[in-house]
C-alpha cells in the first residue's frame, strides 16, 4: 500500500509540472530597429517561458511576419501597434491580445520648412499633405497616409522636400533619422498606442491569449519585465522633446 501511495504521489507530481505538457509557440517578430527587435524577441521569449512553454523566435521583414499570422503559420507576433479604432478590428486577418505589451509614441516628422500640424492631421487631413507611414500600419489613422517600405527612404524624402510628413514609431524612426544625419527633418509628438501581441483570429480570450496575459503578470511582478522593456521604452514610450 504504501509503495501505491508513493508511486501516486510521484506521477501527481509530474503531472503538475509546468514543463510536462510544455507547448512549443511559434513567434514572428518584425525586423524593425535592432534595439526594437532585440527587445520584442526578448520579451516574447520571457512572456512564454514564465509559464513553461518554449519559444521559436524567427525575425522578418514587417509585412511578412503580418503575413505570416494571417496564414496561421506563427501563434504570435511580437509586438504590433494596435489600431486605435476598435471598429476596424473586424476586418483583420488576426486579433491583438488582451494584455498590452508595453506603450509606443508615434511622431509626426516633416520638414524644417513646413507649417504642417499633427492637429491637422488628426482632424482627418483635410489640407491634404502628402503623409507617409510603414506600409502596415496606413490604417492606423483618420485618414489615409500613402505605404511606406522603408523608414529611410521616407525621412530621405522629407529631407529633400519630396514628401510633407512621415508618421511612424519613435523608437525605431529616431535610430534612422540620427544614422542618416538628415538636418531638415523636424519632429513632433503625435500619438502614444498600444504596443500588443498579434494571435490568430478568433484566438482572443484563447488558449495562446491566456498564456500571454499569465506571462505578462509574471514577469512584471518579478522585475524581468522592466530588465527587457525599460531601457528601451524610455527611448520608445515618452514622447522626447529632441530635434536634428
Amino acid at each position: 500500500m504504501k509503495m501505491r501511495i508513493a508511486v501516486w504521489v510521484s506521477l501527481m507530481a509530474a503531472l503538475a509540472s509546468p514543463g510536462l505538457f510544455a507547448k512549443e509557440i511559434k513567434v514572428v517578430v518584425p525586423q524593425l530597429s535592432p534595439q526594437a527587435t532585440e527587445v520584442y524577441s526578448k520579451l516574447a521569449v520571457a512572456v512564454i517561458e514564465a509559464t513553461g512553454n518554449t519559444a521559436s523566435i524567427q525575425v522578418v521583414p514587417f509585412a511578412r511576419a503580418i503575413h505570416l499570422m494571417e496564414e496561421g503559420q506563427a501563434d504570435v507576433a511580437s509586438s504590433i501597434v494596435e489600431i486605435p479604432d476598435q471598429t476596424k478590428w473586424s476586418t483583420l486577418k488576426f486579433d491583438y491580445s488582451t494584455v498590452t505589451a508595453l506603450k509606443i509614441v508615434f511622431v509626426l516628422y516633416a520638414s524644417k520648412n513646413n507649417t504642417i500640424q499633427a492637429s491637422e492631421l488628426k482632424a482627418g487631413n483635410p489640407k491634404g499633405y502628402k503623409i507617409e507611414t510603414d506600409i502596415a500600419h496606413v490604417g492606423h489613422f483618420s485618414f489615409v497616409p500613402a505605404g511606406s517600405t522603408s523608414i529611410d527612404g521616407s525621412l530621405k524624402k522629407i529631407d529633400a522636400n519630396q514628401i510633407d510628413g512621415f508618421i511612424f514609431s519613435q523608437g525605431s524612426t529616431d535610430a534612422a533619422l540620427k544614422r542618416l544625419a538628415l538636418k531638415n527633418v523636424a519632429r513632433q509628438y503625435y500619438d502614444t498606442l498600444n504596443g500588443a501581441f498579434v494571435i490568430q483570429k478568433g484566438t482572443r480570450g484563447g488558449e495562446i491569449d491566456k498564456i500571454l496575459s499569465a506571462g505578462m503578470a509574471k514577469i512584471k511582478q518579478n522585475g524581468k519585465y522592466q530588465e527587457i522593456v525599460g531601457p528601451y521604452s524610455a527611448q520608445a514610450s515618452s514622447f522626447l522633446d529632441w530635434q536634428p
